[in-house]
């Protein structure tokens, strides 16, 4: 039987591999550079954390959540998206009372049954980052200018923000009224907008089927309270200030139910019409809703893959320098510990303090002849051999693998 990966999923290796490394790498010195503390929750979390924080009527609880039993019948989710798990450990471990102004960041697997498509998996990583404890604008302007920043060290430098305000629990209410007669008089809705429409109106503005066909359709700008008004215009402020360069969607809603407020899209072209590699927003209830004390918080999460994708387009990838292989061989198998010993120490040390420098061998009980064929099946770039004669002088043989052409090197110069 002939076994592969599951729709869906993808094994990551050679330059990907690498370059996934390395967008986690950079998002952590960012991350910390502004003073966030990296968290890592389970893969999967009581199934009801999801269904209450993410909302009934959402794709993710509806359709795409991987839900099961364990052997005492409680059902159990692996983890969608990693805001909810960030929010319940906050509260299991009384960070609400411990760390009030807290940041957090999170690198992770994460699982949802979609239809795969380019950089869109069902088995994914999220890169994302909470700051808990803040209502000021001036928060929210952080965690947009901090996801920015992720993306253009990476070389993705032409993206477009898009930013909305969904109002509060005060103008909310008003907008989905308006927001129910508009829809009451479209045609042809989908199963999922007639279901929604008297359940949460808002999911209708991010439905991946009708929302095309909607003209006209209210933006949540001309329902917002004063006090919304004054934060959103603040948000703005602080991100003009920023040198952010943004746009303002007023029907831009996020896929999740517990936002308010402040949400955003990053999107890029280089990704097709499934653009957004990053997003976020505001959500001032949820660590109440799920037990914790009043806690305002703010956060955003990058698709890695989507990500990736994006930086492929501007050479991201192609700039990545794949490690030099050194093999080590011996001519005389006697030599084998001697040339065990001399490659222990070459990877411990370094060679030459070159840190981009792998080593492979040396492979005891073949020939020479051999150990050079694997040499180039494994494609090295240069071999180190240590033959008897030239090792009684101190030196060792140096082949270069591509050229085939070979010098004397004395070993402590190595």
């Amino acid at each position: 039987m002939d076994y592969k990966a599951p729709r869906g999923t993808h094994d990551i290796f050679g330059t990907n591999a690498l370059g996934l490394s390395l967008l986690e790498q950079k998002a952590k010195e960012i991350f910390r550079r502004h003073g966030f503390e990296e968290v890592r929750t389970p893969i999967f979390e009581d199934a009801a954390l999801f269904t209450r924080s993410i909302g009934q009527t959402t794709d993710i609880v509806e359709k795409e959540m991987y839900v099961f039993e364990d052997r005492k019948g409680r059902k159990l989710a692996l983890r969608p998206e990693g805001t909810a798990s960030l929010a319940r450990a906050f509260i299991e471990h009384r960070m609400d009372i411990s760390s009030p102004a807290g940041k957090f960041f999170y690198c992770g697997e994460m699982f949802r049954y979609e239809r795969p498509q380019a950089g869109r998996y069902r088995q994914f990583r999220q890169i994302g980052a909470e700051l808990y404890g803040s209502s000021s604008p001036a928060a929210d302007a952080e965690i947009i200018t901090l996801a920015k920043d992720v993306l253009t060290s990476l070389g993705i430098d032409k993206i477009n923000v898009h930013i909305n305000s969904l109002g509060c629990d005060k103008c909310r209410p008003l907008f989905r009224k308006v927001l129910v007669k508009y829809f009451s008089s479209a045609k042809d809705l989908c199963q999922d907008c007639l279901r929604r429409l008297g359940k949460n109106p808002l999911r209708l503005l991010d439905c991946k089927v009708d929302s095309c066909k909607f003209t006209a359709v209210p933006e949540t700008s001309d329902y917002l309270c004063s006090e919304c008004k004054d934060n959103f215009n603040i948000v703005q402020f602080l991100l003009k200030k920023a040198d952010c360069q943004y746009s303002v969607n007023g029907t831009l809603v996020r896929g999740l139910d517990y936002y308010n407020r402040t949400v955003f899209e990053i999107r890029s072209d280089a990704i097709g019409s499934q653009d957004a590699i990053a997003a976020g927003g505001r959500y001032d209830n949820l660590v109440k809703e799920l037990g914790g004390q009043s806690t305002p918080a703010v956060g955003f999460a990058l698709g890695a893959e989507r990500v990736l994708l994006a930086a492929q387009s501007v050479g991201f990838l192609d700039s990545l320098k794949q490690s030099e292989k050194i093999f080590v061989a011996i001519a005389e198998q006697e030599l084998f510990g001697e040339a065990f010993a001399f490659s222990a120490k070459m990877v411990k040390d370094g060679f030459n303090n070159d840190k981009n420098i792998s080593v492979f061998g040396p492979i005891n009980g073949k020939s020479l002849t051999s150990q050079l064929k694997f040499a180039d099946k494994i494609q090295i770039s240069k071999t180190i051999v240590f033959a008897k004669t030239e090792f009684e002088n101190g030196k060792v043989l140096i082949k270069n693998m591509k050229d085939k052409t070979q010098t004397e090197t004395e070993i402590n110069k190595l």
